[in-house]
């Protein structure tokens, strides 16, 4: 088990050529680099999920920041939907409402709340 190494002929300068021989079994080889891979992947996917979340969270504030801007052009436009003189006007015009003459006013006596 391990490595060998064998002198092949000569190389340049007179000096021995090695040749290094391993002789591991395929299936530690397998399991030697499956926990490399198994290794690399739990060194990456903390950053890989910190990148995807850092993108979702961009993501969210435009998207906060979109409805933000509807929400105060809402505002707006309920104050102006609730102005009396736009819902006098619609009542008259659209609706065919006028003020009640004094004969027809009706008034309801309520009894006081007790404590």
């Amino acid at each position: 088990m391990g490595f060998r190494t064998k002198v092949r002929g000569r190389g340049g300068r007179g000096r021995p050529r090695f040749h290094w021989e391993f002789d591991l079994p395929v299936s530690r080889t397998a399991a030697c680099i499956a926990a490399v891979a198994a290794s690399a992947i739990v060194l990456v996917w903390p950053h890989l999920e910190m990148v995807r979340i850092g993108y979702e969270v961009a993501r969210l504030q435009a998207e906060r920041k979109v409805l933000a801007q509807e929400r105060r052009v809402l505002r707006v436009e309920i104050g102006s939907l609730r102005q009396l003189d736009r819902v006098e006007s619609i009542a008259r015009n659209k609706l065919g409402m006028v003020f009640p003459r004094p004969d027809q006013i009706v008034y309801v006596m309520v009894p006081a709340r007790r404590p």
